[in-house]
């Protein structure tokens, strides 16, 4: 069964409500989580995350039905707004000079294996210069879709790429970034506002996620003690990755959204870092 990492609801929340309300879900591996806000106020009205066994994942289209029929914010309530963030570590950027729409499929298929049940979905992003391809079972996309009927689906890296960008060309520094959330680590690095690096690895433990961070800091030739390091996602000060990244890298910094939601009493202790990523997907 999914273990609930955080489920934290403020008394202002009104179904009734619900059609000035945004809801944001990141899911696609082995997480499911989401927040809630009031669009007219800007204000945070929930957050819920997840962790999704092994058993879970193979049974996904039951997952997701059990998720929602259990969730009473999910079950048979209509949104304003409703955007899926999805994760797949099978992703590239096609710069957009050299991209082809006509077969979309092929630019994944030079880097992993893609079949015939997967889905190729590709998004254009302007402050990106390129296209964002990614590949995920069809089956297991269309399962969250058809249940929660989302205005808009994209990959969770266009969000946090564009964000981590904005932040590294304001600063004009350069930074590495990382997400993380269930075994998923994504990462990426700016000079800037410039993308240098990014990519996306599944962890079995600290010492593998520490592995993937500074085999970003080397692909760049910089060195950790002098590049500081963004972090966002179910991580905090008092975990082990953080502590095995902190070993290496002096200057560790949290994700910062530019316009947060204001957060009601419920809420306020809850670190705004680890739903960055669903901030992102507006």
């Amino acid at each position: 069964m999914a273990v609930t990492n955080y489920d934290i609801s403020s008394a202002a929340y009104r179904k009734e409500g619900a059609h000035d309300y945004e809801l944001s879900i990141l899911t696609g591996m082995d997480s499911f989580a989401y927040i809630i806000r009031d669009r007219t106020h800007n204000r945070l009205l929930a957050y819920k995350s997840e962790t999704l066994p092994a058993n879970d994942q193979a049974n996904w289209p039951d997952t997701i039905n059990r998720i929602i029929q259990n969730d009473d914010k999910l079950r048979s309530v209509s949104y304003g707004n409703c955007i899926l963030g999805w994760e797949s570590e099978r992703l590239t950027l096609v710069p957009q000079k050299l991209y082809d729409a006509s077969n979309p499929r092929v630019y994944l298929e030079q880097l992993t294996l893609i079949g015939l049940e997967d889905d190729v979905r590709a998004e254009r992003y302007q402050e990106l210069g390129g296209e964002l391809l990614f590949a995920a079972p069809l089956a297991r996309i269309n399962s969250v879709e058809r249940r929660l009927s989302p205005l808009r689906t994209h990959h969770i890296a266009g969000g946090l790429l564009s964000a981590w960008g904005a932040r590294s060309r304001r600063l004009s520094h350069q930074a590495i970034s990382c997400s993380i959330r269930g075994s998923r680590i994504f990462v990426a690095a700016h000079r800037s506002g410039h993308l240098l690096y990014f990519n996306t690895f599944v962890f079995t433990g600290a010492n593998d996620a520490l592995y993937y961070l500074l085999l970003a800091y080397q692909q760049c030739g910089w060195v950790p003690s002098r590049v500081p390091l963004y972090l966002c996602g179910e991580i905090t000060e008092h975990s082990e990755l953080y502590r095995h990244f902190y070993r290496y890298v002096e200057d560790i910094r949290f994700c910062q959204y530019p316009t947060p939601p204001a957060l009601p009493p419920e809420l306020a202790s809850l670190p705004a870092h680890l739903y960055f990523e669903l901030l992102c997907l507006g």
